[in-house]
């Protein structure tokens, strides 16, 4: 399916993940106590992987960047649990423009323990990717540590690029992906296709 085919991106939008139904917005200043729950609920071995660090605490300046972003530069996506009023968090998703290289991003999710494996991550991926593409951004550069190999494997899967490795952590590049199709035939595409198109479709049913 071409580009201009494709339903317009505006947040917010549900999407049924597996046994949660999740809402994907933005993150703004409001939801400082949101992210500090969300961080305290996360394992070590999660926080190792996404922070290299076995329990995160930020900073007051950290809490500041994870929270106040300009939505273009640097974006940051929250999931959400649609079903309870209070918005519990689920995870994140964000992505900063590199200066010197406007078309590629430095990306990172986080899914708090509870909902790894539900399609959380991937619903994040796809909204990340869709605001990304329609910003200009083709390739998502990630910094994974080398002993991470299932990771590293599931990104090399959908077609990653330019590894370099220092200090025991991969540097990898991502092509930005816009529509399930574009993603390369490998064993895991089909995981992976039904968050682009699942978000596809609540984008369809926003518009009717």
């Amino acid at each position: 399916m071409a580009m201009s085919r494709l339903p317009p991106f505006h947040l917010p939008v549900e999407v049924n993940a597996q046994n949660v139904r999740v809402r994907i917005r933005p993150i703004t200043p409001a939801d400082r106590e949101r992210v500090l729950r969300g961080l305290r609920q996360i394992s070590k071995e999660t926080s190792y992987h996404r922070f290299f660090t076995p329990r995160f605490v930020p900073s007051e300046a950290q809490l500041r960047y994870l929270t106040e972003v300009d939505g273009d530069r640097h974006v940051a996506l929250a999931a959400v649990n649609a079903d309870d009023p209070s918005e519990p968090g689920l995870g994140a998703a964000r992505y900063v423009r590199l200066k010197e290289e406007p078309d590629v991003a430095e990306a990172a999710i986080l899914v708090i323990d509870e909902y790894q494996r539900h399609g959380v991550g991937a619903l994040l991926m796809a909204a990340l990717s869709r605001h990304a593409y329609e910003n200009g951004v083709r390739a998502f550069r990630a910094y994974v540590m080398q002993e991470n190999d299932a990771f590293l494997d599931y990104l090399r899967s959908l077609g990653a690029t330019r590894e370099i490795v220092n200090m025991g952590v991969v540097e990898i590049d991502l092509p930005v992906y816009a529509n399930a199709e574009d993603f390369p035939e490998t064993p895991v595409h089909d995981r992976v296709r039904w968050a682009w198109r699942a978000l596809n479709e609540a984008l369809v049913e926003k518009e009717v």
